[in-house]
């Protein structure tokens, strides 16, 4: 995967707004352009989600947060020695076992987009797909949380090199009234646009995003391809 002049360090000034259902910090430290073509917004979008839950006071609600953080933890301790697939086949059975046994609690929603997006970075798209959509169901009212699976869908999607696909959940986004994720949509709908030589389609999304997003994060690379 090719290196990227944009870090994700750039991102994790404000460490509050990025913790585990403990408190502690998350940090996956990875930078590279792919994943800001094809899932920047994803990993970023995954950690604000984390801060939304709230421990209860149901015993069971507490042991499947827990169980969460805990699989979490492992698998962050995996990446420290090894690849996002290894990483991923050493979480799989206490995800399974956590959807088992707590499948209708409210952290294990929350744990269903987590783990979608673990299978995404190990390059397992179908998985991922699969956890978004059930993610998509639990989450349906939430149009914030809503908006973070759908743009993970049109992330795995764009693995999947089903494009058009790809491009229509994006513009779920792009024509909804929610903000979050929404310059991301943009930026991704205007590459992949790029990349099927709909050049003029591209331009549209790259000047769009210009117009409704200054400043953002990606402005130096939406004025590159728009001169381009």
């Amino acid at each position: 995967m090719a290196k990227g002049s944009v870090s994700r360090k750039q991102l994790l000034k404000e460490p509050d707004k990025f913790i585990t259902f403990s408190g502690k910090l998350i940090a996956f430290g990875r930078s590279n352009l792919k994943a800001i073509l094809i899932g920047a917004g994803v990993m970023i979008a995954l950690v604000v989600v984390l801060v939304t839950v709230r421990q209860v006071a149901d015993r069971n609600e507490r042991r499947a947060s827990m169980l969460t953080e805990k699989a979490m933890a492992k698998y962050s301790a995996a990446l420290q020695d090894t690849d996002s697939k290894t990483a991923f086949d050493r979480i799989k059975p206490d995800f399974s076992a956590l959807f088992d046994q707590y499948g209708s609690r409210r952290a294990v929603r929350i744990a269903r987009i987590v783990y979608a997006d673990i299978s995404y970075q190990a390059g397992d798209a179908d998985t991922a797909v699969a956890m978004y959509k059930r993610a998509l169901d639990d989450f349906e009212q939430s149009s914030a949380l809503k908006n973070i699976i759908v743009s993970g869908l049109g992330h795995a999607y764009a693995l999947k090199k089903e494009y058009p696909e790809s491009i229509r959940y994006f513009k779920m986004i792009s024509d909804g009234q929610e903000k979050t994720l929404k310059g991301d949509a943009l930026f991704n709908m205007a590459c992949l646009y790029e990349a099927g030589g709909e050049k003029e389609k591209s331009t549209a999304m790259f000047q769009q995003l210009l117009a409704d997003f200054p400043g953002s994060m990606y402005e130096a690379l939406a004025r590159e391809r728009i001169s381009g």
